[in-house]
């Protein structure tokens, strides 16, 4: 590890969501092992780290469970006095029970001991005793956020970041890290930071960039063969999760991919901005 690179991690190295004192045996193994694979992949400066939220797991399954032996014990109570009606109603509460008692504890399990770390230029995903690195300009994000609500209310938030790690693979960012309405921005952020710049140069330079189904040039902007000049654009927005234009007072889809599916769709829409606003 770099002199940079330790001193980083040693003043930022308690990760976010993990109790001071916790696991710091395993966890200084694991930050030896991320020290030394953010040097070789040159990821500079240390900047924050989320912890896994297996421990939280582990307790809500352990809540889970103490609630079916509860239940368990009433339906051997009905079984034995004599309660056949009232069984096969605590039954239903009680099988939902066990099912979500080893749901919960089988996630624990999959998170146990893993951590995201971000760089200065880029990151890393320890999971499962392996230690993944990113780096931003070689790139591309999807992000996948859904909102779930019942009545009107959000009940969960459910997220997943698609990235290419430094070997060329797909690496898969959700839920099992603390936080992830804190580091899910911070890496969009940073993506877009890098690759901005140059597709505003790409386009400067009369290139047409492509993003998915989606492209753009110094004039206009399109998917597939359907296009729109910037000066007839008036806003660009994501509706129901598409892309719309309003052209002359209305709107249209502008591609029928969903942009969950779209690589650097955060870029796309700086330099649709720009090009936009320098065309009115």
């Amino acid at each position: 590890m770099t002199e940079q690179g330790a001193a980083g991690m040693t003043g930022q190295g308690q990760p976010q969501g993990q109790p001071q004192g916790q696991g710091q045996s395993a966890a200084g193994t694991t930050e030896q092992q991320i020290g030394a694979v953010a040097a070789s992949n040159g990821l500079g400066a240390h900047r924050a780290a989320f912890a896994s939220i297996a421990d939280a797991q582990a307790r809500h399954a352990n809540r889970v469970g103490i609630g079916a032996i509860v239940l368990l014990v009433l339906c051997l109570v009905c079984l034995a006095t004599g309660y056949p009606a009232l069984l096969i109603i605590l039954g239903g509460p009680f099988l939902i029970a066990v099912f979500a008692y080893f749901r919960y504890s089988g996630m624990a399990g999959r998170n146990d001991g893993a951590r995201l770390d971000l760089f200065e230029r880029g990151l890393t995903s320890a999971y499962r005793g392996q230690v993944r690195a990113v780096r931003y300009e070689s790139t591309g994000v999807l992000q996948d956020i859904v909102r779930y609500t019942r009545y009107g209310q959000t009940t969960r938030i459910t997220y997943r970041y698609t990235l290419t790690d430094t070997t060329g693979q797909q690496l898969t960012l959700s839920g099992g890290y603390a936080n992830p309405e804190q580091w899910g921005p911070a890496i969009q952020q940073a993506v877009t930071d890098v690759h901005l710049p140059q597709a505003v140069a790409r386009v400067r330079a009369g290139e047409r960039v492509e993003f998915g189904p989606l492209w753009l040039t110094a004039a206009e902007v399109g998917s597939g063969s359907k296009s729109v000049a910037w000066n007839q654009v008036e806003e660009i927005k994501v509706s129901n999760g598409f892309v719309s234009l309003r052209v002359t007072g209305k709107w249209s889809s502008l591609s029928t991919t969903s942009v969950s599916r779209i690589s650097n769709f955060f870029v796309f829409l700086a330099v649709a901005d720009y090009l936009r606003t320098n065309s009115q």
